[in-house]
């Protein structure tokens, strides 16, 4: 890559990571399109996906204290097994019809959460983390995104900001761990990317700190209205993936 085309592409990785920190989820889908300008969209995925690890562990450094342990095994477990389902299931299934789906679930899930001011329209209980954990495992696997759902499912157990970043990213290094080596084993980064993905570690983590300065001085409605804006353009630009593959 030439050398203005690294330094946008950096530039773009931080914010992406200031968002992703900010709201839990993101960065990755923010940062997957720009990255397939640039590169093959195979090592783009793979490329994204190295940045997605470095920046959730960036975010469970500043937040690991906050971490819901609990809600990690029940949600995450789940999720790391589907993600391996979800990426077999590629094969056969259109993952234009799985972005309609999901789409339209997250716009209803937001209208509904914005209707009803003192309760989530999803229970917080058990049956939610294992559901949810299967789902969003399955779609990250299916279509290389599952951090939407997971945020809307976690939104339900009313956790303190700092507590859903940290557990967020715990559970989402967990997927991304499982699907990482998939990719380097079929070689998607070519040896001459290896030093883009290096600084990629700094440009996370970077990010991930301005993300939890700016976290302390939002407030806790601004901030589940910040999530709640963020999957409604996520639903809304997946509906327009699907439609216009």
């Amino acid at each position: 890559m030439p050398t203005a085309s690294v330094v946008i592409f950096l530039a773009c990785a931080f914010v992406a990571e200031i968002i992703g920190t900010m709201a839990g989820f993101g960065a990755a889908t923010v940062l997957t399109p720009i990255a397939s300008l640039f590169m093959d969209i195979r090592t783009a995925v793979a490329v994204v996906a190295c940045f997605h690890l470095f920046g959730n562990a960036s975010r469970i450094s500043f937040f690991r204290r906050h971490v819901h342990w609990g809600i990690v095994w029940r949600f995450g477990l789940p999720g790391v097994a589907m993600s391996l389902a979800g990426a077999q299931a590629a094969a056969w299934l259109s993952p234009d019809h799985i972005r309609l789906a999901l789409g339209g679930f997250l716009i209803l899930y937001v209208l509904a959460e914005l209707r009803r001011a003192s309760s989530s329209p999803i229970p917080a209980t058990t049956a939610t983390l294992l559901i949810g954990g299967v789902a969003s495992g399955f779609i990250a696997g299916l279509i290389g995104t599952g951090g939407a759902i997971r945020s809307a499912c976690l939104l339900a157990f009313g956790l303190p900001k700092e507590a859903y970043i940290g557990t967020s990213a715990v559970i989402a290094l967990l997927v991304d761990a499982t699907r990482l080596p998939v990719y380097l084993a079929q070689q998607f980064i070519p040896s001459a990317y290896i030093p883009l993905v290096i600084s990629l570690t700094g440009v996370a983590f970077a990010g991930a700190w301005m993300g939890r300065r700016l976290v302390r001085r939002v407030s806790s409605v601004r901030f589940k209205q910040l999530v709640l804006g963020l999957l409604l353009l996520m639903g809304a630009k997946l509906i327009w993936d699907g439609w216009h593959p």
